[in-house]
């Protein structure tokens, strides 16, 4: 194994066996809907470049779509979890990994390591998922879909490309979000505009904006109230890259990303990144490894957070 690849995978080991995140009874009856979930998703390896920037950049987002069928992979893909980018949240990566871990399951995607964090067969593993989760500022939550790296993180690397003197912010890019005045100027004069109208949420300095909507695609189920894309807020969002484990140990940082699933929500008011986590987990399940053709949009029963049936469990009668 590389060093830089034993330097990575050293502290990141994640054990299996973990709790589960759960959600209080008494949360629960204070949620009246969520706002809606959203999944992007793209195959860099398995999907034609000019098809991949059709599919994010150029499709309508559908609203309430049907839920694709599981396809698992054909043989079990071993993988381990990196951490990525960390925001904000009442999680631990261990405790967002075991969710993953579960769903994960589904597609044939099998956690390498065991309950201790320990792998045990190297030889089977084939994949590392770098994991992002957390609450953070962002506009627009599709992936990207530029010639992606190891070394890429969520944004692109600053290259001298910012907006700058527009409101003294600079705009590094236009997914993350920043000076929205800014970017809905620069996207009116766009030759490629987006299918997302810029406004509704706040900004990025807090001040409120126009009202936007996102417009749903063909087949979709009508439009909701999706204000909160199109201006910068809080997003709960996990989003997972993939890469394969020779590639990483042979190339390092400059290592080619294969896949990267990206699900999100905008944030309610006194709304835990917990309160959600499990919810976001399920309704990317069926596109991880997958390319979507536009934003797919759930804000129907998918979204909302499923509470288990609470079971009162009583101590057997002591002999006498």
């Amino acid at each position: 194994m590389s060093s830089f690849l034993s330097r990575l995978l050293a502290p990141a080991l994640v054990c299996c066996g973990l709790p589960l995140a759960v959600v209080a009874a008494d949360d629960a009856a204070k949620i009246k809907g969520f706002a809606p979930v959203s999944v992007s998703s793209a195959n860099y390896r398995n999907t034609d470049r000019g098809d991949l920037i059709r599919a994010i950049e150029g499709e309508r987002a559908a609203t309430n779509p049907d839920t694709p069928a599981l396809r698992p992979a054909a043989s079990p893909q071993h993988y381990v979890f990196m951490p990525g980018e960390i925001s904000d949240s009442d999680l631990t990566f261990e405790e967002v990994t075991a969710l993953l871990t579960a769903a994960l399951a589904k597609r044939n995607y099998v956690n390498a390591a065991d309950a201790q964090g320990i792998i045990r067969d190297p030889a089977k593993v084939t994949l590392v998922l770098r994991v992002h989760f957390g609450t953070r500022p962002w506009r627009l939550p599709t992936v990207r879909t530029d010639d992606l790296t190891w070394s890429d993180g969520m944004e692109p690397r600053a290259k001298g490309r910012g907006l700058q003197n527009l409101g003294g912010d600079r705009v590094w890019e236009r997914r993350a979000g920043g000076n929205d005045e800014a970017y809905s100027t620069l996207s009116e004069n766009s030759a490629n505009p987006n299918s997302f109208s810029i406004g509704g949420g706040r900004s990025s300095a807090g001040a409120a904006s126009t009202q936007g909507t996102l417009q749903p695609g063909a087949g979709s189920q009508g439009a909701v109230g999706l204000s909160e894309y199109g201006s910068t807020r809080d997003f709960h969002l996990i989003v997972v890259d993939a890469f394969d484990y020779q590639e990483l140990k042979k190339d390092g940082k400059a290592a080619r990303r294969l896949w990267t699933t990206f699900v999100s929500a905008p944030k309610e008011s006194k709304q835990r990144f917990s309160d959600l986590a499990a919810t976001l987990i399920r309704n990317a399940t069926p596109y991880f490894g997958e390319t979507t053709r536009g934003l797919q949009v759930y804000s129907d029963t998918r979204a909302e957070v499923k509470i288990g049936e609470m079971i009162e469990v009583k101590e057997p009668a002591k002999a006498p």
